[in-house]
């Protein structure tokens, strides 16, 4: 079964449900922090997310959220740090410098992922919540953190992405993973367009210099979409079931994690390099801010650095539990 919290033990584990005993001294900057949601089951939820200190190593106090934290995404200008949880079916805010939880709202049943548009009140923005089991996505206006009426998609969509192209015209890409599509969304009218096919199971998302890139775990594939056309390009092999992708800040790369392998893959041309080997099973990925370092959660317990620039992996920060999806601000 696709669902992070019911999933075979080797895609999903237990991590203890304890709740931070003081409160966490705030960030000094989003830059040098990740922020990072770990596996967890039904019978035993994880009730909060971790952040870690890059520049010493050091793994922070926990912050409770709610049952089940399943994915993250930062506000406009790192503002803000967005966690929806699985378990409640809410979708948080986070003081990034204080570490409180300072916003919370209903969306729709198991959020699975988020990810931010502009638009909103004030120009505040709106996220976007994929929720895995009502196959829809949530609008909410972050202005006045009210849930909006549910968008209908595929079935089990379990990744969202958002893209500018053309005239400035903003989408929303989804991935639905039961369905083996991409359903694109107007954020103008909150109106879903025809489903897009791609690969089996797609997974994970990245929009990348006018493209949207679909990781499809069933097939071992990455299948790029123009934007503006919403057309689907040719599938790439990839040596990896992919369960992640991060982009650096030129959209030249995009960099997929899956199995225990880092690949990068040339955005132009999609071009699929050499993978970096990992001691362990990676889940997800983010790239530090000055892109130079991929991080990349492990299955077994860890946060390893990647050094772009070499590929090779550095000494891992262990964290216990099982490290899944990770925001790093700025980055």
């Amino acid at each position: 079964m696709r669902r992070r919290t019911v999933a075979a033990l080797a895609l999903a584990a237990t991590v203890p449900a304890l709740a931070a005993c003081s409160k966490p001294v705030g960030s000094t900057s989003v830059r040098s922090i990740a922020w990072v949601t770990a596996g967890a089951s039904v019978t035993l939820p994880g009730m909060d997310v971790t952040p870690v200190d890059l520049s010493t190593h050091h793994v922070r106090s926990k912050v409770p959220v709610g049952s089940l934290p399943s994915a993250l995404a930062y506000t406009s200008g790192d503002k803000g740090l967005l966690v929806v949880t699985q378990g409640d079916d809410t979708l948080h805010e986070i003081d990034p410098l204080t570490h409180d939880v300072i916003h919370s709202v209903g969306v729709g049943v198991g959020p699975d992922a988020v990810a931010v548009a502009p638009g909103g009140t004030h120009g505040a923005g709106i996220a976007l919540v994929a929720n895995l089991d009502s196959d829809s996505v949530t609008p909410v206006d972050l202005g006045t953190w009210r849930a909006g009426p549910p968008v209908p998609v595929g079935t089990q969509p379990v990744a969202i992405a958002v893209s500018t192209a053309g005239a400035g015209a903003v989408t929303a890409f989804v991935a639905d993973f039961g369905s083996n599509a991409i359903t694109p969304i107007d954020v103008s009218t909150m109106q879903a367009g025809p489903p897009i096919p791609v690969g089996p199971g797609p997974q994970t998302l990245a929009a990348a210099s006018g493209q949207v890139l679909v990781g499809n775990f069933g097939d071992r594939t990455l299948t790029p979409i123009t934007a503006s056309t919403l057309h689907p390009g040719t599938a790439v092999a990839l040596p990896v079931n992919p369960t992640a992708m991060a982009v650096n800040d030129s959209g030249t790369t995009v960099y997929v994690c899956g199995g225990a392998n880092v690949v990068p893959v040339t955005v132009f041309g999609m071009v699929v390099h050499d993978e970096v080997a990992l001691p362990d099973v990676a889940q997800g990925i983010a790239l530090s801010a000055d892109g130079s370092t991929a991080w990349v959660t492990q299955q077994a317990g860890s946060l390893i650095p990647v050094a772009l620039a070499t590929g090779k992996p550095g000494r891992p920060i262990r964290m216990g539990g099982h490290p899944s999806a990770i925001v790093i601000g700025s980055g």
